[in-house]
């Protein structure tokens, strides 16, 4: 012990017995401090302390470069041979044969055999039967199958009696045969596509013998409904569209659009349009089958938003040269009407008469080569022409919807197939749809010479269309005029473009696009009167101002001329984003 700790123990020892204070009493000399003694052994370690908080995630790293396509899968086969009575079978059977075509000749060779089942025959069938057991026909083969879905049973006929027993040899399937009466269901595992298919072995034992026959499964298709959504709704703009109760949005779509087909699961099921995230409408609830096609339209009803729900059939195929369409009423404001179309306004015939609002059409198979539709409502007549043949093109299976856009009923083409495309048809130009002219208050339009103007939507400046020249041929013109009444001075403005010849060296018009102002009629605007002209091929629009200096009524024309020889670029004019600014510079 150290002795610098002598006094500590002395003092512990007075306290202990206090009532010997006074014997402990006195001065007490501290000692040296003794040597230093060695150092004591480590203590055992403490508890773990707690964990601190986690640190904040890395950033995460840029996305991998995608892997090369993978090569195409190998089909798998079946072989089936006969075995004659023998020491295998008895009397007679078949041996089926599976595997893999790894050289993809499209014959399971000696070499490619992956396994080998031998399906034996029981009693001779000599003995018992006047012939041996043959399957006759095989029924129910031609429906729809889907993945992971039991199908309509499959019926199989021989020409024997008694018990049927039915065993298969595949794979990628499940088969039933627990009815026991010669039928059995399908389910495949997996979708398949069309030119894959499912190949299997179906063995029929009875009281005659064994018969063997092979089964082909074309398609297997994916276990859901399909719907499609178009937007007439023009008060609405761009919606969102979900399954009612949820937030999670199957599709975003604008005004005069369609999308799809959106795939879901087969049920019963009621749909929202939400817009700027408030639930602007709800459709009724409606059952989607399974592999069953559907189109869900929103369109405008006395100004409120409506809805109708179509079953569509995109799996009969219109023949050749031929395409088929529907017509759907949901144009607000419009009575019952009759929808003609033809080639032209002289070989028009009728589609459907007496259409009512809020309804459609069955469906019709018609002759390609449809370039004019014409919609009489009560009297009035609206003529839809100068559309693409494309969009009712061979094999085309389509929608045609009336509804109001701007005032106007157009037509929306909504395509259910891969031929043809989307389209709108909007009426011929009595007035100015609304993208075109836009600033252009009580104007009334004019159209003629030797081919007509009308609006195209493939080719714009501003908004969803344009006005677009005729097509002529050599000294031939296309005029539009445009009448409109103007309370103050002001700068009247369009954009125009061409694609045709050059203009002359000295200036004068070959063919191309020129303007007059302030003019009696379009009848009389030509090169030699026009205010300004453009000949050429720009590389866009170019806008053209003319300043409006008082109050009044004023006619604007525009020609589109050719000369007596050569053609170049589209030989056509366009006009469009007509304005009137009002105050002059």
């Amino acid at each position: 012990m150290k002795s610098g700790n002598k006094r500590i123990i002395r003092l512990l020892v007075c306290a202990l017995f206090a009532a010997g204070a006074v014997a402990c009493g006195g001065e007490v000399q501290q000692g040296d401090p003794g040597p230093e003694g060695p150092q004591g052994e480590q203590g055992p370690q403490g508890d773990k302390g707690e964990q601190g908080e986690p640190g904040t995630d890395g950033q995460d790293g840029q996305d991998g470069a995608d892997g090369q396509d993978g090569e195409n899968g190998l089909n798998s086969l079946i072989l089936t041979e006969e075995l004659a009575p023998g020491d295998v079978c008895a009397n007679g059977g078949v041996a089926i044969s599976t595997g893999v075509d790894a050289n993809e000749n499209g014959t399971l060779d000696e070499d490619e055999i992956a396994d080998t089942q031998n399906v034996c025959n029981g009693v001779d069938g000599s003995l018992l039967c006047d012939e041996a057991l043959a399957i006759t026909d095989i029924t129910g083969l031609d429906q729809r199958f889907f993945a992971g879905n039991a199908s309509d049973p499959v019926t199989v006929e021989t020409n024997g009696e008694g018990t049927l027993n039915l065993s298969f040899v595949g794979l990628g399937a499940e088969f039933d045969v627990s009815a026991g009466d010669g039928t059995f269901t399908i389910t495949p595992e997996d979708i398949v596509e069309d030119g894959e298919g499912l190949e299997f072995v179906l063995v029929a034992n009875g009281e005659c013998g064994t018969a063997v026959a092979n089964i082909s499964i074309d398609a297997v298709e994916a276990p859901v409904a399909n719907i499609r959504l178009v937007h007439l709704f023009e008060d609405a703009g761009e919606v969102d569209v979900a399954l009612t109760g949820t937030t999670e949005a199957l599709a975003t779509i604008d005004f005069a659009t369609a999308e799809g087909p959106l795939e879901v699961d087969p049920g019963n099921y009621s749909f929202d349009l939400i817009a700027e995230d408030t639930v602007a409408g709800t459709t009724a609830a409606a059952d989607f089958a399974l592999g069953g096609s559907y189109t869900v339209v929103a369109y405008s009803n006395a100004g409120a938003l409506d809805f109708l729900i179509i079953e569509d059939d995109v799996l009969t195929k219109p023949a050749a040269g031929n395409f088929r369409l529907r017509a759907i009423h949901a144009a607000d404001g419009v009575g019952n009407v009759a929808i003609s179309t033809g080639a032209d306004e002289a070989s028009t015939a009728e589609l459907v008469a007496g259409l009512a609002f809020g309804t459609a059409s069955a469906a019709t198979d018609l002759a390609t080569g449809v370039e004019f539709v014409q919609i009489d409502s009560a009297g009035t007549l609206f003529d839809y022409v100068g559309f693409s043949v494309a969009t009712f093109a061979d094999g085309a299976i389509a929608n045609a919807f009336a509804f109001m856009m701007g005032g106007e009923p157009h037509i929306f083409v909504q395509q259910l197939g891969d031929a043809g495309s989307d389209a709108i048809l909007i009426p011929g130009l009595e007035t100015l749809p609304v993208s075109i002219g836009a600033d252009l208050l009580n104007a009334t339009v004019r159209t003629g010479g030797d081919a007509e103007w009308s609006v195209t939507d493939e080719d714009v400046s501003a908004g969803n269309f344009a006005a677009r020249s005729g097509d002529i041929g050599d000294s031939q013109f296309s005029w539009i005029e445009v009448t409109v009444e103007f309370t103050e001075a002001g700068i009247f403005a369009f954009d125009w473009k061409v694609s045709s010849e050059n203009l002359s060296i000295n200036g004068n018009l070959y063919d191309g696009l020129a303007f007059c102002a302030d003019i009696d009629a379009a009848e009389n605007c030509n090169s030699d009167v026009s205010d300004a002209e453009l000949g050429g091929t720009p590389a866009d629009f170019a806008n053209y101002t003319y300043e409006v200096e008082a109050a009044g009524t004023y006619t604007f024309a525009w020609v589109y001329e050719k000369d007596s020889s050569v053609s170049n670029g589209l030989d056509r004019g366009w006009l469009d984003n007509l304005t009137f600014t009002p105050g002059l510079p």
